[in-house]
């Protein structure tokens, strides 16, 4: 096998992107595979914690926001290319096309939105992980961020993606049932695409 198979996982807020992708990690592991884990945003460094704060404080325009978003996928450059090197797999929850669903559900140009990431590598794999908005709501009822609060934009953020989903052939996963069963469908489509031995 090549090394470094880039796979991300996406979605709107609450629809287990985090949860699902450390499952993959996981299980590849025990398959005896090297895999690296990375998670967007990464509020640890001097522009995540910016990021964090611009997610909750409206004074900060949507631009300087999506600038931030993309700021901090440029900070782990190097680590990204490390773990493509090093590792078999590299899994990531939210990547580059989190910014793009977003950024357009803003009223941003998507040609804009694309040059932030212009150099960054590309993913091998895209997963979605489709969730109802109300769905999104129940998981999280405290604590929301600025984007998180809104549910029509939420609503249009999930017709974003979808509609990237298409136009890029991703794979597209049903995220309203159990934690299992999304799992399962998961790896089933990782076993596919990387001819992995059961």
């Amino acid at each position: 096998m090549k090394k470094g198979k880039f796979i991300v996982i996406e979605g709107i807020d609450q629809s287990g992107k985090k949860t699902q992708s450390l499952l993959l990690k996981n299980r590849l592991k025990k398959k005896g595979y090297k895999v690296g884990y990375l998670s967007f945003p990464k509020y640890n460094t001097n522009i995540g914690k910016l990021v964090k704060k611009c997610l909750h404080d409206d004074r900060f325009s949507v631009q300087t926001s999506h600038v931030l978003l993309s700021a901090n996928r440029w900070e782990a450059e190097k680590e990204i290319y490390q773990n493509l090197e090093k590792m078999d797999f590299l899994v990531c929850n939210r990547y580059r096309d989190s910014n793009i669903a977003y950024g357009l559900a803003n009223g941003l140009e998507k040609k804009w939105l694309e040059n932030l990431d212009l150099g960054l590598p590309k993913p091998d794999l895209t997963i979605l992980i489709d969730i109802p908005i109300t769905e999104s709501v129940i998981r999280k009822t405290k604590n929301r961020d600025r984007y998180e609060k809104n549910k029509k934009f939420l609503k249009n953020v999930k017709s974003r993606y979808m509609k990237l989903a298409t136009m890029r052939k991703w794979k597209i996963i049903k995220g309203d049932r159990s934690k299992g069963e999304v799992s399962k469908d998961i790896w089933n489509i990782v076993v596919k695409r990387y001819k992995i031995k059961e």
